[in-house]
């Protein structure tokens, strides 16, 4: 079962998924009631960094470009807020760098880069038991 949160993102999609070989791109525009949004700040809706990398999680999810568990978020930079009924971009490309294997995440507004980071993969597949 999927989670509210993942649900009301895909809910927030604009248009089709961009998907070239080891990459993908996908708009989000966000309303002032996205449950993402509750606590964070009252009076000043900003996306909180988990929402973001949730984002980025899902475009990458759904080319395909996570075949390993995630592990972890890594070089996190945020450079400009994030508000409610702007239009975000999410690109994210599959690389293979330092033997790790990551999604290299940015996040735009009008071509202005909002956040970057690294979503890394587990080095093999994890084994649940």
């Amino acid at each position: 079962m999927m989670s509210p949160m993942r649900q009301a993102l895909l809910d927030c999609r604009v248009g089709e998924a961009q998907c070239p070989p080891q990459q993908a791109t996908q708009r989000y525009i966000l309303p002032t009631d996205f449950p993402g949004f509750d606590g964070h700040f009252p009076g000043y809706p900003i996306v909180p960094a988990v929402v973001q990398v949730l984002m980025a999680q899902q475009v990458a999810q759904q080319a395909g470009l996570i075949p390993l568990p995630v592990v972890a978020v890594e070089r996190a930079k945020f450079h400009r807020q994030l508000r409610p009924d702007e239009d975000i971009t999410v690109q994210c490309c599959f690389k293979e760098i330092r033997g790790k294997q990551v999604i290299d995440a940015r996040l735009l507004v009008d071509d202005e880069l909002a956040s970057a980071f690294w979503i890394t993969l587990a080095s093999q597949e994890v084994e649940h038991g």
